[in-house]
């Protein structure tokens, strides 16, 4: 797979600002600013975990409880990037 990035082209031809800033938004590595926002991380992560645990202990082995740690890992991944990822131009208020 060639893309831009490979083939020395700019990335962000063609691409207006707020595409520019949704593109880094999504793709860039954004670490912990501070250790308020560490601690909400580990917070998710121990809330997804415990549900996680939870449906180990109390879900029958089989698609549909393989399907539900698969949603929860999905979970714990959005939950993480909502916390890292500056917030979306336009977007919602915390807590709506």
């Amino acid at each position: 797979m060639t893309g831009p990035a490979q083939s020395g082209e700019d990335l962000y031809a063609g691409l207006d600002e707020r595409q520019r800033y949704e593109l880094d938004r999504r793709c860039d590595y954004h670490p912990p600013k501070n250790l308020e926002t560490a601690e909400a991380h580990a917070a998710w992560r121990k809330t997804i975990k415990g549900v996680m645990a939870e449906a180990m202990r109390s879900l029958p082995a089989g698609r549909e409880t393989s399907m539900v740690l698969t949603a929860l890992d999905d979970a714990l991944m959005y939950g993480n990037a909502a916390i890292a990822r500056p917030p979306m131009s336009g977007g919602r208020k915390v807590g709506h």
